[in-house]
């Protein structure tokens, strides 16, 4: 927000104006589109687009989560300096990890797109063939969605080893879709399987932190997680958990395509691990 202000002056009067509506009416810029907000701050699509550039973002929707992300109503702790409760052997380890659970879960709602969140749905329901790759923690992720998906009879393989994970890249086609997690986005196996996969025209999705990565650019639809993490970590530990309530959303979107149907094959794995599993 102390960015977008300095470089205000900057603007032309149309850009300004488009500034100051957003200002003035935070809240609506979660739902409002380019030519909305051109339409109420009585200005261009043009306008808004170039505005965003001018402060700095690549375009608008880097513009959206930054301004969503400076003014949300979501409290998050005072102390705002995250703090690996290993490596930092802090005698309070077992609250401070679970401090830093919920605050990662504020963090993470702060970046809920809806929208995002529908279409990734839509493309995974109708898919051919469903790949879920991930590396290292990010793979434990890959493997609950994997679980949560099967249970409502859509078949899909989740895949941690790279070597298969390119054999399973190789054979697929513009009716698939392969969903990447991963925290960083830069991961080079994971990169590499993205760079097949889009070659051979599949659909991506990417769980990946918020800011700038390879994997992102190479995604079809980015789903943005939160992390509090630095590069060198004791363990996955706010990543996974922002993963995992992500992955949560976005099953609960893919049910909801059919809710009925999802209804009826989960009371028939209900009816299944009940006659099987006593």
């Amino acid at each position: 927000m102390l960015n977008m202000l300095k470089y205000k002056e900057e603007l032309s009067m149309a850009e300004r104006s488009v500034l100051d509506y957003l200002l003035d009416n935070k809240a609506v810029l979660k739902n409002f589109n380019v030519e909305k907000i051109a339409e109420a701050a009585y200005t261009s699509p043009a306008s808004v687009v170039r505005m965003c550039k001018k402060l700095g973002y690549n375009g608008f929707k880097d513009f959206k989560i930054d301004f969503i992300l400076a003014n949300a109503k979501v409290p998050i702790p005072d102390n705002r300096e995250y703090k690996d409760v290993i490596l930092a052997k802090d005698s309070n380890y077992g609250k401070a990890v679970i401090e830093n659970n919920i605050r990662i879960l504020e963090e993470t709602l702060k970046l809920h797109d809806a929208e995002a969140l529908h279409s990734a749905a839509q493309i995974i329901m109708k898919a051919r063939k469903i790949l879920i790759f991930g590396k290292g923690s990010s793979y434990l992720v890959c493997k609950d969605l994997e679980m949560k998906l099967r249970r409502i009879n859509k078949f899909c393989i989740a895949q941690g080893e790279s070597h298969e994970q390119l054999v399973d890249a190789s054979f697929i086609n513009h009716n698939d879709v392969i969903i990447f997690i991963s925290n960083s986005g830069t991961t080079k196996e994971i990169i590499s399987a993205a760079l097949l996969a889009r070659d051979n025209k599949a659909k991506i999705v990417s769980l990946v932190k918020l800011g700038t990565s390879l994997l992102a650019e190479l995604s079809d639809i980015v789903l943005y997680t939160s992390s509090l993490e630095s590069e060198f970590r004791s363990a996955a530990m706010t990543s996974r958990i922002s993963q995992l309530a992500l992955v949560d959303a976005l099953f609960t979107n893919c049910a909801y395509i059919n809710i009925d149907r999802s209804v009826r094959t989960l009371e028939r794995t209900f009816r299944t691990f009940k006659k099987y599993m006593r």
